[in-house]
């Protein structure tokens, strides 16, 4: 294919459908008019050869061939975006831009809070997006250059994407306050003994947490309640004689707010990191490289 023959704008429109998946919403992202989009999707499709997205109930489903095209078009609009905007600099107080984060619940309930906090210090129009972090789709969103941080106790070995240690957190035990087995301490066999409150496995394999209390040798616990998330913890271990292991930023979070309290986990496990992942386009971005800054502030890290 020779690139002279390209007509580059056909790329954002391409994009525009990846992100939104109609081509409604991809006119209004881009300000066209919706036959303006399904005319460039018909000189897409002359160009590639493909059919690149095909109708459906849910609306414009990619084909293998539009899949396979998605990272690189992400990657050089990004690069071109990037390089056009180079030396700009990024002023929260005179930005309407919207961050793209995946953090799921755990990043909900003890990072995004702090986050706003902070950017309702600034005049400008910023806004966050929450994605969940176990979600297989969101790891390809981010190695798409579509997502601006993703966040995993695992480093990513995957030569477009970079990373940082986040935060560094210790996992403990929760019960309610006025437990009638333990009060002051817990041991490997009050531990053994008890029945938990266990995080469910995700579509994508098993929670960050559960991932963690599996690695090495598991440890063996009677589990009795699987859930989905970890704002229901803290309650339900609040209401009953269940324990629960959580990392301790989140069982402190919940120590003010639930009946609980917190034990040390009675058992040697390695300490939880979870790292920050970008992908290399972005980093010659301004905004991104402020809410990186910030973010590690947030995690005492800046």
């Amino acid at each position: 294919m020779n690139l002279r023959n390209v007509d580059l704008n056909l790329l954002t429109i391409f994009d525009a459908i990846m992100q939104t998946g109609k081509l409604s919403g991809a006119a209004e992202k881009l300000g066209m008019t919706q036959p303006a989009v399904s005319n460039a999707l018909s000189r897409l499709r002359l160009t590639f050869d493909d059919e690149l997205f095909l109708r459906s109930r849910y609306g414009m489903t990619p084909t293998p061939t539009a899949n396979a095209l998605v990272g690189p078009i992400r990657q050089a609009l990004s690069l071109i975006e990037t390089t056009l905007e180079d030396g700009a600099d990024f002023d929260p107080d005179d930005s309407s831009r919207t961050f793209n984060l995946a953090i799921g619940d755990f990043g909900e309930i003890v990072l995004l809070p702090a986050l706003l906090a902070r950017l309702s210090e600034y005049g400008g129009d910023l806004r966050i997006r929450s994605f969940p972090e176990t979600d297989q789709s969101s790891f390809e969103l981010v190695k798409q250059g579509q997502l601006d941080f993703f966040f995993d106790y695992r480093r990513p070995h995957h030569e477009h994407l970079a990373s940082c240690t986040f935060a560094v957190d210790d996992l403990v035990v929760i019960a309610r306050k006025n437990h009638p087995k333990f009060r002051e301490s817990l041991t490997k066999k009050d531990f053994l003994d008890a029945e938990h409150i266990v995080l469910n496995q995700r579509h994508s394999g098993p929670s960050l947490l559960e991932a963690i209390l599996r690695q090495d040798s598991p440890i063996p616990r009677k589990s009795v309640v699987e859930i989905n998330q970890y704002v229901a913890v803290p309650s339900l271990v609040g209401s009953s004689d269940c324990i629960a292991t959580l990392p301790r930023r989140m069982a402190d979070h919940f120590v003010h707010r639930e009946p609980i309290q917190i034990f040390p986990l009675p058992f040697k496990v390695k300490q939880t990191t979870t790292y920050m992942i970008w992908h290399r386009s972005m980093e010659r971005d301004r905004g991104h490289q402020w809410l990186k800054k910030v973010m590690l502030e947030l995690a005492g890290k800046g």
